[in-house]
């Protein structure tokens, strides 16, 4: 089981970037195109990928110190011939990585307005033995003291990310997953 674990693990430089949201907070999401989709469990907003925009507890509203880029690509797993899902993230000065949707104006954004950030978990799921195909699902959830959020991989969208922010919603997807980080 220990190639498992180093298939789907993400990379310290990643858990550094993530160690940053940690105590701060979150004001806004941005994407270069943001949708929504209503399943029957409740709403997810969707895209490409999403800046998670921050702000130090200190700072005044509006004065972002930095952004958390997020996106998910599946990688194909060097034993077989099945994929897994892994995240991307990076820190930018600017939202999202693709200069275009900023040059263009083409950034839409969700407000989220968060407590500081307490707590992010980390999640993977593995299919069982023998089963090819989708691999690994790969999922965040960041907490504070009154909200969730989990940032989830679109299987259907290389790239993609689902946002999900209502709480029985989010509990219901990652009862399906296994947690390998947590970050307090």
């Amino acid at each position: 089981m220990q190639g498992e674990v180093d298939i789907v693990r993400i990379s310290e430089e990643q858990v550094k970037i993530l160690r940053n949201v940690l105590g701060e907070r979150i004001y806004f999401l941005y994407s270069d195109k943001l949708q929504v989709e209503l399943l029957d469990e409740g709403y997810v907003f969707w895209a490409n990928g999403f800046a998670i925009a921050l702000s130090t507890i200190n700072q005044p509203p509006g004065k972002f110190r930095t952004y958390i880029n997020i996106s998910a690509d599946y990688r194909t797993c060097p034993k077989d011939a099945s994929t897994y899902y892994e995240f991307d993230v990076n820190v930018s000065g600017a939202p999202l990585w693709q200069e275009g949707a900023l040059q263009f104006g083409k950034l839409s954004s969700l407000k989220v307005f968060s407590d500081p950030i307490l707590m992010i978990e980390i999640y993977q799921n593995t299919n069982k033995s023998g089963e090819k195909g989708r691999l690994h699902d790969c999922a965040m959830v960041f907490y504070s003291q009154t909200k969730k959020y989990l940032l989830q991989a679109r299987q259907e969208l290389v790239g993609g990310i689902n946002i999900i922010l209502d709480d029985t919603f989010i509990e219901s997807q990652i009862s399906q997953l296994k947690r390998r980080y947590t970050l307090v």
